[in-house]
């Protein structure tokens, strides 16, 4: 006769140690790609999150950088950078932190409409689960990193974050919140008609051909889904600091992640943090172009000159250079 786990032969169940299987939590909890997936598949469209917790500082940056390692058709329109980090407590992607950098940017189409969005030129988070389902699908720029972003102290006045990814600190800061007003907010802060848009980018096994994709998420909940919009802020969490409360700020280029050297900080203008929830719904295509390469693009594409100290690096998206 087989022994069967339980609360009484394995009190760490009941005490909550050792937490219940995926399928047996409750709906909220529930991490759905967590079972058994050798084989990832994307069948949990829209994507819920309740009661993540949003720490955003606003810097200001180089516009001019801003726009060199950002892809065509997409126009960034000020030098305000919104760059977050995200303790993502509840979700169908199970618990896990994040880390991204939004452009206020626009695309214009060529049909009449121009489209206004906050766009993501890199994300880092914690797990793999929502790397993928944020990559594939929709081209979130996301790879896995190590990310620590506390709230602490009375009241919760102190914060502190850190973001490292193959041995190499790309971001850590320190400060106290004030609650006082920040001089200035990135511009779609509030902004019921800017949405969120991506790059993608999907290229045959056989590197022949590559299809490069802006994709876009509205503001507004799509037909199908409910009404209103798909983020919704608490008020009551929102929390400021401004620059002279943040007192410590580093921000690193690595060989692998050059961020801290394409984009540093001009200025850094403060902080706001907030608690919310978020859907997902899937999203739209905008703009698309397909790249071919030929037999003689092979060789130089294939078997360049790898880094000296490193593994090559051969970026598909422009990349910002001076001169």
């Amino acid at each position: 006769m087989g022994l069967q786990a339980n609360e009484y032969s394995y009190p760490w169940l009941a005490e909550g140690e050792v937490p219940p299987l995926p399928l047996d939590r409750d709906r909220i909890h529930i991490i759905s790609q967590g079972v058994a997936d050798p084989v990832f598949d994307y069948d949990i469209v829209p994507l819920t999150y309740t009661e993540s917790r949003w720490m955003a500082y606003v810097i200001r940056a180089d516009h001019s950088a801003m726009q060199g390692i950002t892809p065509e058709p997409i126009v960034i329109q000020d030098d305000v950078i919104e760059f977050w980090y995200v303790i993502h407590r509840n979700t169908m992607l199970g618990p896990y932190m994040e880390f991204g950098v939004t452009f206020s940017a626009t695309v214009d189409t060529g049909d009449g409409a121009i489209y206004k969005a906050g766009y993501y030129p890199y994300m880092y988070l914690s797990n793999d689960s929502p790397i993928f389902a944020g990559k594939e699908p929709f081209g979130f720029p996301k790879k896995a990193a190590y990310i620590a972003a506390f709230e602490h102290g009375t009241n919760n006045n102190y914060f502190n974050m850190l973001m490292e990814r193959r041995g190499y600190i790309l971001h850590t800061a320190n400060g106290r919140y004030s609650d006082k007003p920040l001089s200035t907010r990135p511009t779609f802060y509030g902004k019921t008609d800017w949405g969120r848009m991506n790059y993608r980018i999907t290229t045959r096994p056989d590197v022949t051909t590559s299809i490069h994709e802006v994709t876009y998420l509205p503001s507004e909940l799509p037909p199908g889904f409910g009404t209103g919009h798909r983020f919704q802020l608490n008020p009551e969490s929102i929390r400021t600091a401004t620059g002279d409360d943040i007192r410590s700020w580093y921000m690193s280029g690595t060989p692998y992640d050059y961020m801290g050297g394409q984009i540093p900080a001009t200025e850094v203008v403060g902080l706001i943090s907030f608690t919310f929830n978020l859907i997902i719904p899937p999203a739209q295509t905008l703009w698309t172009k397909t790249v071919t390469r030929t037999e003689d693009d092979f060789g130089p594409l294939l078997y360049s000159t790898p880094f000296k100290y490193t593994m090559r690096h051969r970026f598909m998206v422009p990349q910002y250079s001076q001169g």
